[in-house]
């Protein structure tokens, strides 16, 4: 069976299966996804899609009511990166 010919329930199931098989999170497998099809649009509509793939984020460590150290992000893998191992100290 192709995925066009699954019931919705199934569809559902399908691409549970697939994010925990790359062994990522929802939302990052999520982003990634959304960032492919963006680069397979043709113009004028790549350029408006991509424009909205930028990522500007700020993350602040806060201790003792203070900020401690500002971290810069403007790309989503390397915020992913932070975060991981932020997360394993």
């Amino acid at each position: 069976k192709d995925a066009a010919s699954l019931s919705p329930g199934q569809q559902h199931r399908l691409c549970f299966i697939m994010w925990r098989a790359a062994g990522v999170s929802y939302l990052r497998y999520s982003n990634e996804m959304a960032s492919v099809l963006r680069q397979c649009l043709k113009e004028p509509y790549r350029e408006k899609a991509l424009a909205r793939d930028k990522v500007h984020m700020l993350e602040k460590i806060w201790a003792g009511g203070s900020i401690q150290s500002k971290v810069y992000l403007e790309d989503l893998a390397k915020g992913f990166e932070v975060a991981g191992t932020e997360a394993k100290k």
